[in-house]
């Protein structure tokens, strides 16, 4: 009978799946189902699952389905929810009393409603639970984060641990106290009630190790009662040798311990939203250091916190700090406590600063200009030139496309002005911990073209000295034409038709025969005879 029930459950279970693929080929619809977490949690905080429904085109479907979520943990967590939402949201938390650190799986598997409803998608996940706070250290300077490990020597800075969401709410809303241990290179710096500390670093060049350890604790906020007091009893000592943590807003509860024997016990607490008296106990602190081995550091160490103190003497006193050294440490291990551990390497630079330009700002229209440009700061200086025309206010946010590089802060600006006018220079200079902008006003001016002495002196000396030579020209002539008699003669040597033709000859003979007969002397009359004055015409 057992066996024939079992077949038929088993040959329910095959049609049923039958009959789910023939729905899922008749509807002619594919389905997928994404799944995220927003781990890792800590152990006893929520961890939230998202579960999102699209087709296979990608788009959102219609219609009822219903979200069943399972995991693997032992005890297992079920969960279901049922509509038309695509969106589900699944909430565990895996308690530090029954789970324990580690991988998990959850599983989430989505049924549509059309007559029943049947499987259409499923999807898996892995996450991860951990025994310690989840998060990081972040590093703040003049209220920037810095994103890289360098910091600058000039600022101080602010360490700040900051919590994944989910812890963070879980410490909110489940801690009564929250104390922070910070150590710079394996040194004890004091506690704080909160997530940060503030430190200077004023070496630059150096290498620091900073760690955080974060204590929760869950223990509820004690009481504070007041012993009766009669005639009869003498003496009263506490009988509870510790030391209690409460909310930050209480401070530290402190226990004292006379030396009679014990009558009834007393816990003495400091009573919020009052002033209390907080004194520092360096002996007993500077014991405790001493307990624990640690490194040489060139950092002097910062005044520990102060230690919450009843108007009493305190007798057997004792304290003891946690500590953490990288890869050693010294925790005494409490189940009723949330540990968080955070480490943190920074390299300390010297800011950019002391910049100073050297160089003309004025400059003639066609002149190069030349600026000498040094600072002060640490390696690597990435610089870059901006020039824009007219003045300008800098607001510190400037920027370059691209920058130059130099080990040390010294470099030139050449540049050439192309027109007459005002401009601003804006000198960018960085590190990795600073950034400074520095403009520089350059006028460019015009020189008005004037003609050299000697361009006009020239032409006007030569020009006189042309006109005097022209005037003396003239004047000579006049004078040396002045100086001559032009005598003129009016002779008639007849007609053309009255003169003989003759030959050369014959005229070359009556020449001759002219010049013999012709009489050298001067007739008395005192005058040339015509034949002297005159000689032949032919």
């Amino acid at each position: 009978m057992v066996v024939f029930r079992g077949v038929i459950m088993t040959g329910v279970r095959i049609n049923f799946s039958i009959l789910c693929l023939l729905l899922h080929v008749c509807t002619g619809e594919s389905y997928f189902v994404t799944l995220s977490d927003n781990g890792p949690v800590v152990l006893g905080a929520n961890i939230t699952f998202k579960a999102e429904l699209f087709t296979s085109y990608g788009t959102s479907p219609s219609g009822t389905f219903r979200f069943r979520w399972r995991d693997n943990a032992i005890p297992a967590h079920f969960s279901e929810s049922e509509g038309p939402e695509i969106v589900a949201f699944w909430n565990v938390s895996y308690p530090a009393h029954s789970y324990g650190p580690g991988p998990y799986e959850v599983e989430v598997i989505v049924d549509k409603s059309t007559i029943f409803f049947f499987p259409i998608s499923s999807q898996r996940i892995n996450f991860n639970i951990t025994a310690l706070l989840n998060g990081q250290m972040s590093l703040i300077q003049s209220q920037h984060l810095r994103e890289t490990e360098y910091v600058s020597s000039g600022e101080e800075v602010s360490h700040r641990v900051d919590l994944t969401e989910a812890d963070g709410a879980f410490l909110k809303h489940s801690a009564t106290s929250i104390l922070t241990y910070w150590f710079v290179d394996c040194i004890y710096y004091g506690q704080t009630p909160g997530y940060v500390f503030n430190f200077n670093y004023t070496q630059p060049g150096k290498m620091h190790h900073v760690e955080a350890l974060v204590v929760a604790s869950y223990e509820p906020p004690i009481t504070t009662t007041t012993p009766t007091t009669t005639t009869t009893s003498t003496t009263t000592t506490p009988i509870s040798p510790n030391t209690t943590a409460v909310p930050p807003s209480m401070k530290t509860t402190t226990t004292v311990f006379p030396t009679t024997r014990t009558a009834s016990s007393t816990v003495t607490t400091a009573a919020p939203g009052k002033n209390n008296t907080f004194e520092i106990n360096s002996n007993e602190i500077s014991s405790a250091m001493h307990m624990f081995p640690v490194q040489n550091s060139s950092v002097m160490p910062v005044p520990a916190p102060a230690v919450n103190q009843p108007n009493r003497t305190l007798a057997n006193y004792t304290f003891f700090v946690p500590y953490v050294c990288l890869n050693s440490s010294i925790v005494p291990p409490d189940p009723n406590k949330t540990y968080g551990y955070f480490h943190r390497r920074l390299v300390v630079k010297a800011p950019v600063a002391n910049v100073s330009v050297s160089g003309s700002s004025w400059l003639q229209h066609g002149d190069m200009l030349n600026l000498q440009v040094q600072c002060n700061g640490s390696a690597m200086i990435e610089y870059c030139i901006r020039i824009l025309p007219g003045s300008y206010n800098v607001t510190g946010n400037e920027t370059c496309p691209s920058y130059a590089s130099r080990s040390h802060c010294q470099f030139l600006v050449m540049h050439y002005f192309r027109e007459p006018s005002l401009y601003t220079v804006l000198i960018i200079i960085r590190n990795d911990v600073s950034k400074i902008v520095t403009k520089v006003g350059i006028n460019v001016y015009e020189v008005t073209k004037r003609a050299q002495l000697s361009v006009i002196v020239v032409p006007v000396s030569c020009s006189l000295i042309a006109v005097i030579l022209i005037v003396f020209g003239v004047a000579y002539y006049v004078q040396s034409k002045n100086r001559y008699t032009i005598e003129v003669a009016d002779f008639d040597f007849g007609q053309a038709n009255d003169m003989e033709y003759k030959t050369f000859r014959e005229r070359l003979r009556e020449s001759m025969s002219n010049a013999v007969n012709r009489s050298d002397l001067p007739e008395p009359g005192g005058s040339w005879s015509p034949s002297r004055k005159y000689g032949p015409m032919n």
